[in-house]
Protein backbone atom coordinates (compact mmCIF):
# COMPACT_ATOMS: atom_id res chain seq x y z
CA UNK A 1 0.00 0.00 0.00
CA UNK A 2 2.75 2.04 0.57
CA UNK A 3 4.66 1.59 -2.30
CA UNK A 4 1.29 2.68 -4.59
CA UNK A 5 0.61 5.73 -2.48
CA UNK A 6 4.35 6.93 -2.99
CA UNK A 7 3.64 5.92 -6.78
CA UNK A 8 1.10 8.32 -6.61
CA UNK A 9 2.73 11.06 -5.33
CA UNK A 10 5.94 10.98 -7.85
CA UNK A 11 3.10 10.21 -10.66
CA UNK A 12 1.16 13.51 -9.38
CA UNK A 13 4.63 15.41 -8.63
CA UNK A 14 5.69 14.37 -12.69
CA UNK A 15 1.63 15.84 -14.02
CA UNK A 16 2.31 19.38 -11.71
CA UNK A 17 5.43 19.53 -12.93
CA UNK A 18 4.66 18.85 -16.51
CA UNK A 19 1.62 21.52 -16.11
CA UNK A 20 3.75 24.70 -14.28
CA UNK A 21 5.89 25.28 -17.07
CA UNK A 22 3.71 26.06 -19.77
CA UNK A 23 4.86 29.04 -21.38
CA UNK A 24 2.32 31.75 -22.56
CA UNK A 25 2.11 33.10 -26.18
CA UNK A 26 -0.42 36.05 -25.53
CA UNK A 27 1.21 39.03 -25.92
CA UNK A 28 3.39 40.58 -29.17
CA UNK A 29 4.09 42.88 -31.24
CA UNK A 30 2.16 43.58 -34.98
CA UNK A 31 4.51 45.33 -37.57
CA UNK A 32 3.03 47.07 -40.23
CA UNK A 33 2.57 50.14 -42.37
CA UNK A 34 -0.85 51.96 -43.59
CA UNK A 35 -3.19 48.97 -44.34
CA UNK A 36 -2.15 47.22 -41.18
CA UNK A 37 -2.38 50.95 -39.71
CA UNK A 38 -5.73 51.13 -41.08
CA UNK A 39 -6.93 47.24 -39.74
CA UNK A 40 -5.83 48.24 -36.31
CA UNK A 41 -8.29 50.69 -36.24
CA UNK A 42 -10.53 52.58 -35.60
CA UNK A 43 -10.11 53.92 -38.63
CA UNK A 44 -14.12 55.17 -38.60
CA UNK A 45 -15.29 52.58 -37.32
CA UNK A 46 -16.86 51.61 -34.18
CA UNK A 47 -14.12 49.00 -33.34
CA UNK A 48 -10.68 47.95 -33.43
CA UNK A 49 -7.98 45.55 -32.65
CA UNK A 50 -7.51 46.64 -29.40
CA UNK A 51 -11.78 46.56 -28.36
CA UNK A 52 -11.75 43.44 -29.96
CA UNK A 53 -8.74 41.98 -27.21
CA UNK A 54 -11.12 43.47 -24.69
CA UNK A 55 -13.93 41.29 -26.36
CA UNK A 56 -11.57 38.02 -26.73
CA UNK A 57 -10.54 38.23 -22.95
CA UNK A 58 -14.06 38.84 -22.00
CA UNK A 59 -15.59 35.94 -23.72
CA UNK A 60 -12.88 33.33 -22.39
CA UNK A 61 -12.44 34.53 -19.16
CA UNK A 62 -9.02 35.96 -19.45
CA UNK A 63 -7.50 38.21 -16.97
CA UNK A 64 -3.73 38.83 -15.71
CA UNK A 65 -0.95 37.12 -17.12
CA UNK A 66 -3.39 34.69 -19.34
CA UNK A 67 -4.75 37.98 -21.09
CA UNK A 68 -4.35 38.75 -24.83
CA UNK A 69 -2.70 41.77 -25.29
CA UNK A 70 -0.40 43.66 -28.59
CA UNK A 71 1.18 46.38 -29.32
CA UNK A 72 1.33 48.14 -32.99
CA UNK A 73 4.45 49.86 -34.68
CA UNK A 74 5.10 51.17 -38.09
CA UNK A 75 8.45 49.03 -38.98
CA UNK A 76 10.57 49.06 -40.49
CA UNK A 77 11.23 52.93 -41.42
CA UNK A 78 11.99 54.08 -45.09
CA UNK A 79 11.84 52.42 -47.83
CA UNK A 80 8.18 51.78 -46.03
CA UNK A 81 7.20 49.33 -49.10
CA UNK A 82 8.11 46.51 -47.52
CA UNK A 83 7.78 44.07 -50.10
CA UNK A 84 8.67 39.98 -49.10
CA UNK A 85 11.86 40.84 -50.80
CA UNK A 86 12.79 43.15 -47.65
CA UNK A 87 11.07 41.02 -45.07
CA UNK A 88 13.52 38.19 -46.57
CA UNK A 89 16.77 40.65 -45.97
CA UNK A 90 15.39 41.45 -42.42
CA UNK A 91 15.01 37.58 -41.53
CA UNK A 92 18.43 36.93 -42.61
CA UNK A 93 19.31 39.98 -40.73
CA UNK A 94 21.34 41.81 -43.81
CA UNK A 95 19.33 44.95 -43.17
CA UNK A 96 20.09 45.63 -39.41
CA UNK A 97 21.41 49.36 -39.38
CA UNK A 98 17.36 50.29 -40.51
CA UNK A 99 15.54 46.80 -39.40
CA UNK A 100 17.35 45.27 -36.75
CA UNK A 101 14.44 42.10 -36.10
CA UNK A 102 16.41 40.48 -33.53
CA UNK A 103 15.15 43.02 -30.15
CA UNK A 104 11.90 42.78 -31.25
CA UNK A 105 12.02 38.48 -31.17
CA UNK A 106 13.69 38.96 -28.14
CA UNK A 107 11.23 41.28 -26.38
CA UNK A 108 7.96 40.01 -27.79
CA UNK A 109 6.68 35.89 -27.91
CA UNK A 110 4.25 37.30 -30.98
CA UNK A 111 5.38 38.85 -33.73
CA UNK A 112 2.77 39.65 -36.69
CA UNK A 113 4.69 40.98 -39.97
CA UNK A 114 2.98 41.83 -43.28
CA UNK A 115 3.73 43.56 -46.48
CA UNK A 116 1.54 47.23 -47.89
CA UNK A 117 -0.88 46.89 -50.73
CA UNK A 118 2.34 47.43 -53.34
CA UNK A 119 3.19 43.65 -52.74
CA UNK A 120 -0.03 43.24 -54.85
CA UNK A 121 1.83 45.28 -57.94
CA UNK A 122 2.91 41.75 -59.56
CA UNK A 123 4.58 41.28 -62.93
CA UNK A 124 4.30 37.81 -63.87
CA UNK A 125 4.40 34.15 -62.54
CA UNK A 126 8.20 34.40 -62.89
CA UNK A 127 11.08 31.06 -62.96
CA UNK A 128 13.94 30.39 -61.13
CA UNK A 129 16.41 33.18 -63.01
CA UNK A 130 14.24 35.82 -61.12
CA UNK A 131 15.98 35.34 -57.95
CA UNK A 132 19.14 37.37 -59.53
CA UNK A 133 16.81 40.09 -59.38
CA UNK A 134 15.00 39.53 -55.95
CA UNK A 135 13.03 42.80 -56.31
CA UNK A 136 10.97 41.38 -59.14
CA UNK A 137 7.64 40.54 -58.28
CA UNK A 138 6.79 37.56 -59.33
CA UNK A 139 4.79 34.74 -58.09
CA UNK A 140 8.11 32.44 -58.43
CA UNK A 141 10.35 35.27 -56.03
CA UNK A 142 7.36 35.60 -53.80
CA UNK A 143 7.25 31.78 -53.31
CA UNK A 144 11.09 31.62 -52.64
CA UNK A 145 11.23 34.45 -49.84
CA UNK A 146 8.84 33.22 -48.43
CA UNK A 147 10.17 29.97 -48.20
CA UNK A 148 13.87 31.69 -47.04
CA UNK A 149 11.28 33.64 -44.20
CA UNK A 150 9.52 30.41 -42.93
CA UNK A 151 12.92 28.64 -43.07
CA UNK A 152 14.39 30.97 -40.32
CA UNK A 153 11.32 31.73 -38.41
CA UNK A 154 11.24 28.21 -38.07
CA UNK A 155 14.43 27.73 -36.17
CA UNK A 156 12.94 30.70 -33.54
CA UNK A 157 10.42 27.38 -31.55
CA UNK A 158 10.47 30.40 -28.86
CA UNK A 159 8.17 32.43 -30.78
CA UNK A 160 5.02 32.19 -32.46
CA UNK A 161 4.93 34.18 -35.95
CA UNK A 162 2.02 35.56 -38.01
CA UNK A 163 2.66 36.38 -41.70
CA UNK A 164 -0.09 38.44 -43.58
CA UNK A 165 -0.88 37.48 -46.89
CA UNK A 166 -0.49 40.58 -50.08
CA UNK A 167 -2.68 43.46 -49.13
CA UNK A 168 -4.90 44.10 -52.38
CA UNK A 169 -5.36 46.57 -55.01
CA UNK A 170 -8.76 48.22 -56.26
CA UNK A 171 -9.39 47.70 -59.74
CA UNK A 172 -7.89 51.25 -60.27
CA UNK A 173 -4.88 51.08 -58.97
CA UNK A 174 -3.80 47.93 -60.51
CA UNK A 175 -4.80 45.50 -63.97
CA UNK A 176 -6.31 42.00 -64.28
CA UNK A 177 -3.13 39.91 -64.84
CA UNK A 178 -1.53 41.38 -61.54
CA UNK A 179 -4.69 40.89 -59.38
CA UNK A 180 -4.82 37.31 -60.65
CA UNK A 181 -1.42 36.86 -59.92
CA UNK A 182 -1.45 38.23 -56.60
CA UNK A 183 -4.23 35.93 -55.67
CA UNK A 184 -3.00 32.89 -57.10
CA UNK A 185 0.34 33.13 -54.80
CA UNK A 186 -1.96 34.41 -51.77
CA UNK A 187 -3.74 31.18 -52.64
CA UNK A 188 -0.62 28.89 -52.59
CA UNK A 189 0.72 30.45 -49.62
CA UNK A 190 -2.97 29.16 -47.83
CA UNK A 191 -3.98 26.06 -49.64
CA UNK A 192 -0.36 25.06 -50.04
CA UNK A 193 2.26 26.57 -48.11
CA UNK A 194 -0.06 26.24 -45.04
CA UNK A 195 -1.26 23.47 -45.44
CA UNK A 196 2.03 21.49 -45.17
CA UNK A 197 1.89 20.78 -49.36
CA UNK A 198 4.98 22.39 -50.57
CA UNK A 199 7.43 20.12 -51.91
CA UNK A 200 10.22 22.26 -50.49
CA UNK A 201 8.85 23.15 -46.89
CA UNK A 202 7.46 20.48 -46.18
CA UNK A 203 5.21 19.98 -42.73
CA UNK A 204 4.66 23.07 -42.58
CA UNK A 205 6.04 24.72 -39.02
CA UNK A 206 3.28 25.00 -35.68
CA UNK A 207 4.93 28.16 -34.86
CA UNK A 208 3.42 29.70 -37.71
CA UNK A 209 0.37 30.91 -38.79
CA UNK A 210 -0.88 32.60 -42.39
CA UNK A 211 -3.29 35.09 -42.23
CA UNK A 212 -5.30 35.82 -45.48
CA UNK A 213 -6.09 38.98 -45.37
CA UNK A 214 -5.90 39.14 -49.29
CA UNK A 215 -8.93 36.94 -49.51
CA UNK A 216 -10.72 38.81 -46.82
CA UNK A 217 -11.00 41.83 -49.12
CA UNK A 218 -11.59 40.63 -52.24
CA UNK A 219 -13.76 39.41 -55.44
CA UNK A 220 -13.06 36.49 -57.55
CA UNK A 221 -10.27 38.12 -59.99
CA UNK A 222 -8.17 39.55 -57.18
CA UNK A 223 -9.05 43.20 -57.05
CA UNK A 224 -10.30 44.61 -53.81
CA UNK A 225 -14.05 44.70 -53.42
CA UNK A 226 -15.11 48.27 -53.57
CA UNK A 227 -16.42 48.39 -50.24
CA UNK A 228 -13.80 47.66 -48.51
CA UNK A 229 -11.93 51.04 -50.12
CA UNK A 230 -11.10 54.13 -49.67
CA UNK A 231 -11.87 54.99 -53.24
CA UNK A 232 -12.00 53.93 -56.46
CA UNK A 233 -8.17 54.75 -56.68
CA UNK A 234 -7.51 54.50 -52.90
CA UNK A 235 -6.74 50.88 -51.63
CA UNK A 236 -6.41 51.86 -48.14
CA UNK A 237 -8.84 49.72 -46.32
CA UNK A 238 -11.84 52.39 -44.82
CA UNK A 239 -13.97 51.69 -41.77
CA UNK A 240 -16.24 48.64 -43.02
CA UNK A 241 -12.76 46.59 -43.87
CA UNK A 242 -11.70 47.51 -40.09
CA UNK A 243 -14.99 46.11 -39.10
CA UNK A 244 -15.08 43.13 -41.06
CA UNK A 245 -11.14 42.07 -40.41
CA UNK A 246 -10.39 42.97 -36.75
CA UNK A 247 -12.44 40.49 -35.13
CA UNK A 248 -11.00 38.01 -37.23
CA UNK A 249 -7.17 39.44 -36.70
CA UNK A 250 -7.68 39.23 -33.11
CA UNK A 251 -9.44 35.74 -33.02
CA UNK A 252 -7.35 34.06 -35.56
CA UNK A 253 -4.16 34.94 -34.27
CA UNK A 254 -4.41 34.15 -30.35
CA UNK A 255 -6.61 30.71 -30.54
CA UNK A 256 -3.36 29.75 -32.90
CA UNK A 257 -0.87 31.50 -30.34
CA UNK A 258 -2.81 30.14 -27.53
CA UNK A 259 -3.04 26.30 -29.07
CA UNK A 260 0.40 27.04 -29.97
CA UNK A 261 1.34 26.21 -25.76
CA UNK A 262 0.00 23.27 -25.56
CA UNK A 263 2.45 21.97 -28.15
CA UNK A 264 5.92 24.70 -27.33
CA UNK A 265 8.67 22.53 -25.33
CA UNK A 266 9.76 25.22 -23.25
CA UNK A 267 13.28 25.51 -22.05
CA UNK A 268 13.93 25.78 -18.58
CA UNK A 269 17.39 26.19 -16.37
CA UNK A 270 17.03 23.95 -13.35
CA UNK A 271 20.44 23.89 -12.22
CA UNK A 272 23.76 26.36 -12.65
CA UNK A 273 26.44 23.99 -11.83
CA UNK A 274 28.74 24.07 -14.46
CA UNK A 275 28.75 20.64 -15.97
CA UNK A 276 32.20 18.94 -16.74
CA UNK A 277 30.65 18.03 -20.72
CA UNK A 278 27.17 17.84 -22.69
CA UNK A 279 25.30 15.46 -21.91
CA UNK A 280 21.60 14.25 -23.08
CA UNK A 281 19.89 12.01 -20.67
CA UNK A 282 17.18 9.76 -21.51
CA UNK A 283 13.89 11.23 -21.27
CA UNK A 284 11.00 10.56 -18.57
CA UNK A 285 8.35 9.03 -18.26
CA UNK A 286 9.55 6.64 -21.27
CA UNK A 287 7.36 5.44 -22.87
CA UNK A 288 4.95 8.43 -22.60
CA UNK A 289 1.34 9.36 -23.31
CA UNK A 290 1.54 12.91 -25.00
CA UNK A 291 3.67 14.44 -22.50
CA UNK A 292 7.64 13.95 -21.32
CA UNK A 293 10.48 15.53 -20.21
CA UNK A 294 13.77 16.29 -21.47
CA UNK A 295 16.98 17.22 -19.66
CA UNK A 296 20.40 17.97 -20.72
CA UNK A 297 23.74 19.60 -19.50
CA UNK A 298 25.92 22.24 -21.17
CA UNK A 299 29.58 22.74 -20.15
CA UNK A 300 29.77 25.73 -22.20
CA UNK A 301 27.70 28.93 -23.58
CA UNK A 302 26.66 27.32 -26.93
CA UNK A 303 23.61 27.01 -29.26
CA UNK A 304 21.78 24.29 -28.52
CA UNK A 305 19.30 22.68 -31.01
CA UNK A 306 16.91 19.50 -29.87
CA UNK A 307 15.04 17.89 -32.35
CA UNK A 308 12.64 15.46 -32.25
CA UNK A 309 12.58 12.54 -35.51
CA UNK A 310 10.05 9.58 -36.21
CA UNK A 311 11.41 6.09 -36.99
CA UNK A 312 12.22 7.02 -40.40
CA UNK A 313 14.14 9.93 -39.84
CA UNK A 314 12.01 12.50 -40.80
CA UNK A 315 12.19 15.83 -38.32
CA UNK A 316 8.91 15.74 -36.17
CA UNK A 317 9.59 18.73 -33.67
CA UNK A 318 11.94 21.61 -33.40
CA UNK A 319 12.27 21.71 -29.61
CA UNK A 320 15.10 24.31 -28.97
CA UNK A 321 17.33 26.11 -31.08
CA UNK A 322 18.86 29.04 -29.19
CA UNK A 323 22.11 29.72 -27.41
CA UNK A 324 22.48 28.81 -23.91
CA UNK A 325 24.89 29.15 -20.93
CA UNK A 326 26.23 26.50 -19.13
CA UNK A 327 24.01 24.58 -16.69
CA UNK A 328 21.26 22.03 -16.64
CA UNK A 329 18.63 22.24 -18.97
CA UNK A 330 14.91 20.90 -19.12
CA UNK A 331 11.94 20.72 -21.71
CA UNK A 332 8.66 19.66 -21.53
CA UNK A 333 7.31 18.18 -25.17
CA UNK A 334 3.73 17.40 -25.92
CA UNK A 335 3.44 14.57 -28.56
CA UNK A 336 -0.33 14.50 -28.55
CA UNK A 337 -0.35 15.13 -32.59
CA UNK A 338 1.94 12.03 -33.04
CA UNK A 339 1.08 8.50 -33.30
CA UNK A 340 2.06 5.89 -31.43
CA UNK A 341 5.25 4.51 -32.21
CA UNK A 342 9.32 4.79 -31.66
CA UNK A 343 10.57 8.16 -31.80
CA UNK A 344 14.32 9.79 -31.23
CA UNK A 345 15.52 12.77 -29.81
CA UNK A 346 18.54 14.68 -30.64
CA UNK A 347 21.02 17.12 -29.09
CA UNK A 348 23.52 18.95 -31.20
CA UNK A 349 25.92 21.92 -29.16
CA UNK A 350 29.13 22.62 -30.82
CA UNK A 351 30.87 19.54 -31.92
CA UNK A 352 28.83 17.83 -29.56
CA UNK A 353 25.87 15.44 -31.03
CA UNK A 354 23.92 12.95 -28.99
CA UNK A 355 20.64 10.64 -29.94
CA UNK A 356 18.50 9.03 -28.07
CA UNK A 357 15.14 6.53 -28.46
CA UNK A 358 11.78 6.73 -26.56
CA UNK A 359 8.40 5.13 -27.30
CA UNK A 360 5.02 6.97 -27.30
CA UNK A 361 2.14 4.92 -26.39
CA UNK A 362 -1.28 5.87 -26.28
Amino acid sequence: MKRIILLLVILLAGFINLQSQTVLFRSGKFLHHSTGGCIWGPNGSSTSVPLQMTAYNTLHGYTGQNAVTMTESGWPETPWDNEWERWHRIFENKDTTLADIRPILQNNKIVVIKSCFPSSSMSGVGQPSDTLSPTNKTIYNYKWHWRHIIQKMRTRPQNFFVMWTNAPLVSGATNLNAARWSKQFCKWAKDTLAAGLDPVIGSFPQNIYVFDFFLKLTDTTGYMLSQYAQSSSDSHPNAAATTLVAPQFVTEIFDHSIAYESIYAGVSLIGSELPESFSLMQNYPNPFNQSTIFKFQCSKKEIVILKVFDASGREAALLVSEMLNPGTYQVRYNGSKLSSGVYYYRLEAGNFIETRKMILLK
